[in-house]
Order: structure tokens, then sequence, then C-alpha cells
């Protein structure tokens, strides 16, 4: 018996509980430093993002509205009145008009650079090139009865369009 207790006073030993502390503090330490690692790379990810897609995120937060398209019957002069409905400042570039039935290119105009402010609105008058006689005016009857397509495009690459008849005929 004696023996017994001298075996068990000598033996020498990590306990199960201080086996598990040790091994979780390793643990815990190595997971943090790969942690705050990859969130880091994570941050740094979206960082590069947002740097190089600027142009891009502000071009999806553009958004022109036709108020109205009037056609001046007595003249060849075309009237849009533009809105900004999206959330940042639009600057026009340019504008086609299209005659639908005959593919006919009224207008090309790439001189406007007009822009419009956050929730505002502005006048562009045009005067497009009536081919089929020298006064040919927009209560013609080559003009007036046909559809057209009128496409704006923006200085951030976006296009927006509106499908009209004069005098709503």
């Amino acid at each position: 018996m004696i023996q017994k207790k001298l075996s068990m006073k000598n033996r020498r030993g990590v306990s199960n509980i201080i086996g598990s502390l040790i091994v979780l503090a390793i643990v815990a330490s190595v997971g943090s430093v790969i942690l705050f690692q990859g969130l880091n790379q994570i941050s740094a990810f979206n960082s590069e993002l947002t740097l190089h897609d600027t142009q891009r995120n502000l071009a999806l937060r553009e958004d022109v509205l036709f108020e109205h398209v009037r056609f001046d019957p007595d003249t060849n002069e075309l009237v849009l009145f533009l809105a900004n409905i999206g959330t940042t400042e639009t600057t026009i570039a340019t504008v086609t008009v299209v005659n639908i039935d005959s593919q006919e290119l009224i207008l090309r105009n790439t001189t406007i650079n007009r822009t419009i402010q956050i929730e505002d609105h502005i006048e562009i008058n045009l005067f497009p090139d009536l081919l089929t006689g020298p006064q040919q005016f927009w209560n013609s009857t080559e003009y007036n009865s046909t559809e057209y397509r009128i496409v704006v495009a923006t200085s951030k690459g976006n296009f927006f369009d509106a499908i009209r008849t004069p005098f709503n005929s």
C-alpha cells in the first residue's frame, strides 16, 4: 500500500483540464489571426471594387424622364422637356430622332452637353432636317402622321428613349 502512494506522487504529467486549456488557447490565437486576415482581405477587395467602379455606379443611378415632346406645327422645331429623376446629375450628350416607318434619320445632334441637376428639368430646342422639301414643317403630311423614336444619350453612357407622334394623331 505504501508503494502505491509513492507511485502516484512520483507520477508526473499534465491533467486533462490543463491540456484542454492549452489546446484551446492555441486554437483561439491561431483562429483569431486567420479571422482578422480574412476580414482585412474582404475589406481591401470591397475598397478596390468601389474605386474602380465609381463611374459605373454613377451611371446606374441616372434616370431621365421625357416630361413632354413638342412638335411645333408651323416650323421644324422639336422641343424636349426632360427631367432628372435619378440620384445623380445627368449630362445630355446627344439626341437622335428616327422616323420609325421609313427609318429616316431626322436628327443627330452631338453638341448638346446640357446638365440636368438632381430633381430638376431642362428644355432642349432642336431643329431637325426634314428632308422632303425646302420648307417642310411638322404639320406636312409626310411628317405629321408617323411615329418618331427620340433617343437621348448621356455622358455616362446611358440611353433613354421615347416614341412620340406629332400632334397625337
